[in-house]
């Protein structure tokens, strides 16, 4: 391996709560990178858990951090005021970290322009139907992109350059969800370069179906609060289009079919459930094609699940603006 740029010293921060059941695949999977050990720290921010999670941990040749429960952005800037590292790698505890990650990735660094470098988030073949049905989704939207640089990078595993931070701050820790978009759009606006390595692999577990429903609720919540104070983020990101405003108002005419029943207009309803299962009918066709998952023909209709929970996310982060809740 050669001593050039690529081995600049990192810190691997990862940042849990209550992830028992997932932290010891993830840890055995970041003990294992390919890259020289002198160069490389691995903290966990344990962010308050209540289950065995701790104990697991101490198991491993790690930095511990222990703090109360304040929120994942929390428990991401801890692990970045701790970290030695020039560059730090954030990796949820959900997540397992191809060995060649590092070596992949880091590389992009040598441009000095580059603050933030993510992987292929792909999903886990163990997941279950609704997390595959969310990750096979994002894949497709991560495999349409043609440019390796991007306006937003997910969190789940990501480094960045350490002078970033310096220059536009941490995350926000006001958000619990949406924090890294949030992150990133300030990156952008500081002039900073977001890359893409879609050959850097890393498999995101998912989660069950009412827990993929509240967090979609939940990150709409917040939101909110990040179109208010960047209007400009309606405009659609390329791992998050435009386009997508188009299932959700065909969502919210779907919704409201009592009342389109009430004025003889239950057409409305109808074309626009036939509309939904129409934008979702290529995408489905194309995940089938890449992953042979035939329960995936139910994808035209199952993924609409997520944009009731972003209108009801919406709607409740309205509110609470209006009356500063």
């Amino acid at each position: 391996m050669k001593r050039n740029d690529d081995n600049l010293f990192v810190s691997v921060s990862v940042s849990v709560y209550n992830g028992q059941s997932t932290i010891k695949k993830c840890l055995d999977c970041i003990m294992i990178l390919k890259y020289p050990k002198e160069k490389l720290e691995v903290i966990v921010v344990n962010d308050g858990s209540t289950d065995r999670t701790a104990e697991i941990v101490k198991d491993y040749s790690v930095n511990l951090v222990e703090k109360e429960h304040g929120g994942y952005p929390s428990a991401m800037n801890t692990g970045i005021r701790v970290a030695k590292g020039n560059l730090i790698l954030n990796i949820d505890s959900d997540t397992y970290i191809d060995e060649d990650w590092l070596t992949k990735a880091l590389g992009e660094f040598k441009n000095p322009q580059v603050g933030i470098v993510g992987g292929y988030v792909a999903t886990a073949p163990t997941s279950s139907f609704w997390a595959k049905l969310a990750g096979f989704e994002s894949e497709d939207r991560y495999d349409r992109m043609r440019s390796k640089y991007v306006d937003f990078l997910t969190s789940t595993c990501t480094a960045y350059r350490r002078q970033l931070f310096t220059g536009v701050g941490l995350f926000n820790e006001e958000l619990r969800r949406g924090s890294d978009e949030e992150l990133a759009q300030r990156a952008i606006e500081a002039g900073w370069k977001i890359v893409l390595r879609k050959d850097a692999l890393c498999y995101h577990e998912g989660v069950s179906l009412v827990k993929y429903f509240k967090k979609q609720v939940s990150n709409t919540i917040y939101q909110v609060n990040n179109f208010l104070k960047h209007p400009e983020l309606l405009r659609g990101k390329k791992q998050h289009p435009r386009s997508l405003y188009i299932p959700l108002i065909l969502t919210l005419l779907v919704l409201f079919a009592p009342l389109w029943i009430l004025f003889n207009g239950i057409w409305v309803s109808i074309l626009a459930l036939l509309g939904l299962i129409a934008y979702h009918t290529p995408p489905a066709i194309r995940i089938i094609r890449k992953h042979k998952e035939w329960s995936m023909v139910l994808f035209p209709i199952a993924i609409n699940v997520r944009y009731v929970a972003w209108l009801i996310g919406l709607a409740i982060g309205v509110v609470r603006k209006v009356t500063h809740r």
